[in-house]
């Protein structure tokens, strides 16, 4: 711009503050509209320079303090030199919008002209990206692209975007895809973030109960073996020494050693209780001495844990049933 058309627009922007339809500036005191002109002005400087980031901040504080269409089409034009074209047609849309009182300048009026034309032709030149998922439910993937996060309703959909260089990213079970894509103006593209499958979980197995070692049983066992073995012992010697204690009074009372007794009364009742008592000692010392004799096997065979941890090793284990005793084992 040159220095006459730099003058000129610095003469409209001026003329269009000074001109401000009164719905919009009669609330605003002199001085604020005296600093919005001043900011505008060095706004329009600023981008006569090329300074658009510079010139980008003037202007946007004069449209804080007063809104007029001059002001925001500047502004959109700085958006757009600066590259950020979505915000430049979006701008450039507003200022096609504002509602010009009846009474509004041509000044006004053409710079909402200008804004229309302006964004009717940026809006083709804003290339598009569309961001897809593979490998991972994409409604679950947090996408962002340059920091900023998509909506999960915009995955796998076309989406504006500014031109240059993007980098996308995707965050799911703990893992992050990243890829970079350069795009030039009027151009539409696609990615997609590829997630390397999941293992399956391994179903889910119900803990079994846990029962009492081998060795404990095997203890538990034994010592019941040698407890009922050394009662039946027990049981034994004491009804042998009364069967012999009985004995021995009837044969005070004239029967021979074979216990043959004459037919007496005191000889009958002493014969029915010798009779009854004679025929326990036997089998509870025979019983009694192989229950006792099973437990204590039982406990000399119990395996230690360092040989039970041990596979292939030797193993012997004693047994016990109403049938008969004996060892089993593995050697």
């Amino acid at each position: 711009m040159n220095g006459r058309s730099r003058a000129l627009g610095t003469a409209i922007i001026a003329l269009a503050l000074a001109l401000a339809a009164p719905s919009r500036a009669a609330d605003v005191d002199p001085a604020t509209v005296n600093a919005a002109r001043a900011l505008a002005e060095e706004g329009l400087a600023l981008f006569d320079k090329g300074d658009y980031a510079a010139a980008l901040d003037k202007l946007g504080r004069a449209d804080e303090l007063i809104q007029a269409p001059t002001i925001g089409l500047y502004a959109a034009r700085c958006l757009e030199r600066l590259g950020r074209l979505i915000e430049a047609s979006e701008r450039y849309l507003q200022v096609s919008r504002m509602q010009l009182d009846a009474s509004a300048s041509d000044v006004f009026r053409a710079a909402v002209a200008d804004a229309e034309r302006a964004y009717n032709d940026l809006k083709p030149r804003i290339p598009k990206l569309a961001v897809g998922v593979r490998g991972a439910p994409e409604r679950e993937v947090q996408i962002t692209i340059d920091g900023k996060v998509v909506p999960p309703a915009l995955v796998g959909v076309s989406r504006p975007v500014d031109p240059g260089k993007h980098v996308v990213e995707g965050a799911w079970a703990g893992r992050v895809v990243r890829q970079e894509i350069t795009l030039p103006e009027r151009n539409e593209s696609a990615v997609t973030l590829e997630f390397p499958g999941v293992p399956p979980k391994p179903p889910a197995v119900a803990p079994r109960r846990a029962g009492p070692a081998p060795d404990t049983a095997q203890r538990v066992f034994g010592w019941t073996a040698v407890g009922a073995g050394a009662a039946g012992l027990v049981v034994g010697g004491i009804t042998f020494g009364v069967a012999s204690a009985l004995r021995g009074d009837l044969i005070d009372l004239g029967c021979s050693r074979r216990v043959e007794c004459p037919d007496t009364p005191q000889t009958r009742d002493k014969l029915d209780s010798y009779n009854s008592v004679r025929l326990v000692p036997a089998p509870s010392l025979i019983v009694g001495g192989v229950l006792a004799a099973g437990g204590v096997a039982l406990l000399l065979t119990v395996p230690s844990a360092s040989s039970a941890s041990k596979p292939g090793g030797a193993a012997a284990r004693a047994w016990i049933s109403p049938w008969g005793a004996g060892i089993a084992g593995v050697f």
